[in-house]
């Protein structure tokens, strides 16, 4: 009885933590997993798949109303912290549903194309989807896959910024 029981502890122990352990393990998993925390509003789970000094390429602003289009490049987490939260505010859904395209390792770096596909919900009741590519550049870190690098083609959107903030839940 006692060994059943062990064996069924053993078994919820590892189920319960193969998840990040595999998505750690594989380049498109990692980015999934990356994908997955930011449309569940889990801005920390999705940064702790970033590895420290990742960089975001942006070549246009994806939100009207952002001028700083001379910045090429910046750091991933500090996009992610600073937008994140905007977009949280003015939507009531914002997912983000990765196609992986194709996918490369080579030795620590590797590579994964994604088409996204993004639906975003305003607080206003606008809905819309969006179609776009992103390139992501992973490095192993202490052997675990972390991004590196996020490049997309996206265009700008006309999402309104100055939407009123939800009301605070009791």
């Amino acid at each position: 009885m006692i060994r059943r029981q062990s064996r069924a502890a053993l078994l919820v122990t590892a189920v319960l933590f193969s998840g990040p352990l595999l998505a750690a393990d594989d380049p498109v998993a990692v980015v999934q997993a990356f994908n997955k925390g930011i449309s569940e509003r889990n801005l920390d789970a999705a940064m702790a798949l970033v590895a420290d000094g990742a960089v975001q390429f942006t070549l246009r602003p994806a939100h009207a109303g952002v001028n700083d289009t001379t910045k090429v490049s910046g750091d991933l987490v500090t996009h992610w912290r600073t937008i994140g939260p905007v977009v949280y505010t003015v939507t009531s859904v914002y997912s983000r549903t990765p196609q992986i395209l194709s996918s490369r390792v080579d030795g620590e770096l590797a590579t994964v194309w994604v088409q996204m596909s993004t639906v975003t919900e305003e607080r206003s009741g606008k809905k819309r989807q969006d179609s776009f590519s992103e390139l992501y550049v992973l490095g192993l870190v202490n052997k675990a896959w972390r991004i590196a690098a996020v490049a997309d083609n996206r265009g700008t959107d006309a999402m309104n910024t100055d939407a009123p903030a939800p009301a605070a839940k009791p």
